[in-house]
């Protein structure tokens, strides 16, 4: 029972009296009713699961705790703990990215322009540029940019703090997307240079980690946690990361330009296809294309600006050319 008590009083830590329709959080809320003496075809019915079997299982988890439920040791194990952990660190890094991005657009515009957010849709858009008009100028996908590449003068002849790695397979996606949507897309990339998921996983609570792992990772929980670390009871522990955000300067790369650079210098800046046996010396690693920060990628402010001077015809035709 201690398993079971210490997950079900960490999914309260972490959704308050608001839990996700997750049949993981379901049946674990049923089961320990059935273990509190209540019927286990009424509670089956209370939370949509089949009756068949749950006083069963219920008896079991009592006997055994979580393993009669799930494969507790190839989920605890140290391995998924640190991936699951590094994962609610990126997706905390991304917030934050996002929740700058915010203010510094309120700051350079003044609302003569305004961003739409795209989030809630779980797409590859995080928000839309509208102008003055409330017309959409361009779709914007944030990145979130900390760890460097120690490598990359060797590599692909960029200095660490000056490169930056998008995957191609993302670049070639967002250029799909724009013309289906008749739309330019725009990488922005906030870099703060050695602000990593794994500097920032290691102020994580294990608990939250731990009960990641048990759910399987749902997104829905990861990015619970995420939002839960930002509030009031966590700021002192995160007070050093959230000081850094403002450190990063935002810049900008249309999916265009992105393109025309992955063309020209292909072999040049895509590492991969210049080591032997890749998949095999770097597992589950992307082929990643890698631009300079300072002078293929431009500072947002620039992009604003030139959105704000430019006729709106203008500027989506240096769009479309990749001009940005």
């Amino acid at each position: 029972m201690e398993k079971l008590n210490r997950l079900l009083s960490t999914i309260d830590d972490i959704f308050g009296n608001s839990p996700p329709d997750v049949r993981d959080i379901r049946l674990l809320r049923a089961l320990m009713r059935i273990i509190d003496g209540r019927d286990s075809r009424l509670v089956a019915r209370e939370f949509r699961l089949k009756g068949q079997g749950l006083g069963d299982l219920a008896q079991k988890v009592q006997q055994d705790d979580l393993p009669a439920l799930l494969p507790y040791d190839e989920l605890a194990s140290p391995t998924e703990l640190n991936r699951r952990r590094l994962g609610i660190a990126q997706i905390l890094l991304g917030v934050l990215a996002e929740k700058r991005f915010e203010e510094l657009i309120d700051s350079i515009a003044g609302g003569t322009i305004r961003i739409e957010d795209h989030r809630p849709s779980r797409t590859d858009t995080d928000y839309r540029l509208l102008n003055g008009g409330g017309r959409p100028v361009c779709r914007f996908n944030i990145k979130f940019h900390g760890t460097l590449f120690r490598s990359a003068k060797d590599y692909v002849g960029l200095e660490p703090h000056d490169c930056f790695a998008l995957a191609t397979y993302k670049i070639r996606n967002a250029l799909r997307r724009q013309t289906q949507e008749a739309l330019p897309y725009v990488f922005v990339v906030l870099s703060v240079p050695d602000l990593n998921a794994g500097e920032v996983g290691k102020l994580i609570p294990d608990d939250y980690v731990w009960a990641l792992a048990l759910l399987r990772g749902k997104r829905i929980v990861e990015e619970t946690i995420a939002d839960r670390l930002r509030a009031a009871d966590y700021i002192t522990r995160f007070e050093s990361i959230f000081a850094r955000m403002p450190e990063g300067e935002f810049r900008v790369i249309s999916a265009e330009k992105a393109n025309r650079l992955l063309r020209e210098k292909l072999f040049e800046r895509v590492h991969a296809l210049t080591v032997k046996s890749f998949t095999r010396a770097f597992r589950n690693a992307e082929v990643d294309m890698h631009f300079s920060l300072s002078t293929e990628l431009r500072p947002v402010r620039e992009f604003l600006e030139a959105m704000l001077h430019d006729s709106p015809q203008k500027f989506a035709v240096r769009l479309y050319r990749g001009d940005y």
